[in-house]
């Protein structure tokens, strides 16, 4: 079979570079022909005036990437066009250019851009769903997209004229991380049940090692960036009230400098670790007694998460957007009330008061991983989804 995989790639790399980094890589493991349309934000920073200006009719409609996708697919006749990202550089005109030719299109979707500017469904420190349903000025009132008139008011009308057009109808299937990025797609009018398939990301063969299901070191770790809508000062807040645990928070991010000011304020027994990767990252999980994932926006997945479920870590998370879906309360893990301090700092003391437990949770969790989220499962329901695009 005959792929082609089209990326938009941010600044800063995120979950979604990650999974179609290894889509690509197990892919052409398997002998399919892997075609890779992609580019990088970081463009943009080479930029003179010129260009500049044209970047915002672009983020629009590119004619140039149109004509240039029309051209590589031409020639190499793709048998799918798996698409991840087109926002900023390439544009929607992407899918125009592909349903020209006739070739299937399936997408991913990572996060809510398509209904929502700034992506997220979360502005000025609370959930926001005011864009759903295609009226996007609301993005340019509250300035959700890093608080910019322009910028949201470019995305906005990117986004409200592209549904008015019916381009995203051009999708032949969508595929959503978790039931409940599919419950806010057909919410939001932008396209049917029947045209979404959930299939989770995965992790790439081999598996971590998973840590000891006998003994953990006493700390729990964040990971993940530092940002508002990620909510550690939830975690920082309950840690207040469990004084026998340390905090590991393993990332960065723009609010790196006022969470550690708060936790020296505080006195409290956290450890900044900054950014690791490979098996740094792992050791860490592997020891650990639990992970936390404290969000306070609509989480659609945490690759965090499965990261820490595959080294055998239970995972303590907020009750909020798709984390239910991936950790499941008393099995791979425990839930808490989003936002809520109190309800956090409860079920920590009982996951610390209660060692052989979570041992046993972090058990299960692995198996969920093995049986789920590997490779080999993720390739099998690809195949499924691809084949179905193919027949019509």
């Amino acid at each position: 079979m005959k792929l082609l995989l089209v990326h938009n790639d941010y600044r800063q790399p995120g979950g979604e570079t990650v999974v179609y980094r290894n889509e690509a890589a197990l892919l052409r493991r398997y002998g399919h022909h892997v075609y890779v349309w992609q580019r990088d934000n970081a463009e943009i920073d080479t930029y003179n005036l010129r260009q500049k200006a044209f970047f915002l009719i672009n983020t629009v409609y590119n004619w140039q990437d149109f004509r240039y996708l029309h051209a590589l697919v031409g020639d190499k006749r793709p048998d799918v066009a798996h698409v991840h990202n087109v926002f900023p550089l390439m544009s929607p005109s992407v899918y125009r250019a592909l349903r020209k030719l006739g070739i299937p299109i399936v997408q991913t979707v990572h996060n809510y851009r398509f209904l929502c500017p700034n992506a997220l469904f979360y502005t000025h420190g609370q959930i926001c769903e005011r864009c759903k349903h295609g009226n996007t000025i609301h993005a340019v009132r509250w300035r959700c997209y890093r608080e910019s008139y322009t910028l949201s008011a470019l995305y906005a009308l990117t986004i409200s004229l592209h549904r008015r057009w019916g381009t995203f109808k051009m999708i032949d299937r969508f595929i959503v991380l978790t039931e409940f990025t599919a419950q806010k797609l057909v919410e939001s009018g932008l396209t049917t049940a029947d045209k979404i398939t959930v299939l989770g990301n995965f992790l790439p063969d081999p598996l971590p090692a998973p840590g000891s299901f006998e003994h953990r070191e006493p700390y729990i770790v964040y990971l993940g960036r530092l940002s508002p809508e990620k909510g550690v000062h939830v975690l920082l807040d309950a840690l207040a009230d469990v004084p026998e645990v340390t905090l590991k928070i393993v990332g960065d991010g723009p609010q790196k400098e006022a969470l550690q000011q708060t936790v020296q304020k505080r006195g409290l027994r956290a450890d900044f670790l900054g950014y690791l990767a490979g098996e740094k990252k792992l050791e860490i999980l592997r020891q650990a007694t639990a992970v936390i994932v404290p969000s306070v926006w609509y989480e659609t997945f945490s690759v965090a998460a499965l990261e820490s479920m595959a080294t055998g870590t239970p995972v303590v998370a907020s009750d909020i957007g798709a984390l239910p879906f991936v950790v499941e309360d008393g099995k791979s893990g425990v839930l808490f009330r989003a936002g809520d301090s109190q309800d956090l700092q409860r079920k920590l003391a009982w996951l610390l008061a209660h060692p052989q437990k979570a041992l046993a949770m972090g058990y299960y969790a692995r198996r969920v991983v093995e049986q789920r989220y590997s490779a080999s499962a993720h390739y099998n329901a690809l195949m499924e989804i691809y084949n179905s695009v193919i027949k019509g």
